[in-house]
């Protein structure tokens, strides 16, 4: 018995989804494959990532990076290169973006730790999640499918941002080249077909959910600052002196040690 609700064995941790990344002739570009194996070194070696430690001088819960590894993997399965967006383009319905329900079946775990690790992996700069509304018939606002996007901070991260750029180069060309066989232009594959979605972008939430995003943007442009002088290999301390320099903040500040 570890303890953990949740099936998780500290020893014996399950670092990869349920449906993992297609390999070899007819899977993925290798970048995916490879980002989804450099990244499972984190869950052993937590300070190879400070990023995603949720406390500066205290690891996160092996549960917690278990999830994350799970949820990394999950989400490069089906990263579309080209936009760096988790979803597929398509001819007739245009880009279509995956939900978290495909993500929870995909991953094999439940929601809330899928949730919980998105929010960790946001916190770090590694993702960014946009919540797009629109006005039903009803004149209410109501939540359309979300938006999620992989950084370029997350193959920097894992010293593949040179690879990262040649494959974005390739899936783009490849886009291009259905593209022009179709007699279509390339937007037509990258056009998110929702009505309103633009106007939805917008849209102004309660001001409680104002404070809320204002505050992880903050947080995921420190992290990113940070990130920089980490892959330096300065140390932590130093790190977070020259970022809180960079950025105009408290020397003592942190982004987990908020009023």
């Amino acid at each position: 018995m570890t303890g953990n609700r949740c099936g998780h064995d500290p020893k014996h941790p399950r670092l990869s989804p349920a449906k993992t990344i297609r390999k070899g002739k007819g899977g993925l570009p290798r970048i995916l494959s490879l980002a989804a194996e450099r990244a499972k070194a984190w869950y052993y070696h937590p300070k190879k990532c400070k990023l995603l430690q949720s406390h500066p001088h205290r690891k996160t819960r092996s549960e917690r990076r278990e999830a994350c590894q799970i949820v990394i993997e999950t989400i490069l399965s089906h990263l579309d290169l080209a936009s760096l967006c988790l979803g597929t383009p398509t001819l007739e319905n245009g880009f279509i973006d995956i939900d978290m329900r495909t993500i929870v079946r995909d991953s094999g775990i439940g929601q809330r730790r899928c949730e919980r690790a998105i929010a960790l992996l946001k916190e770090a700069g590694f993702m960014k999640v946009k919540q797009p509304r629109t006005i039903n018939d009803q004149g209410d606002y109501v939540g359309l499918r979300a938006i999620r996007v992989v950084t370029t901070l997350f193959f920097e991260f894992l010293n593949l941002g040179p690879m990262l750029q040649r494959e974005r180069a390739r899936a783009t060309e490849r886009l291009q080249r259905r593209s022009r066989k179709a007699q279509r232009k390339l937007t037509d594959f990258m056009r998110r077909v929702t009505k309103g979605l633009r106007e939805s972008f917008g849209w102004k939430p309660r001001p409680p959910q104002v404070d809320m995003e204002k505050r992880q943007e903050e947080t995921r442009r420190w992290n990113i600052a940070c990130a920089k002088y980490m892959i330096a290999g300065l140390d932590p301390d130093e790190c977070r002196r020259r970022t809180n320099t960079e950025l105009e903040l408290p020397a003592d500040y942190s982004p987990s040690r908020r009023a």
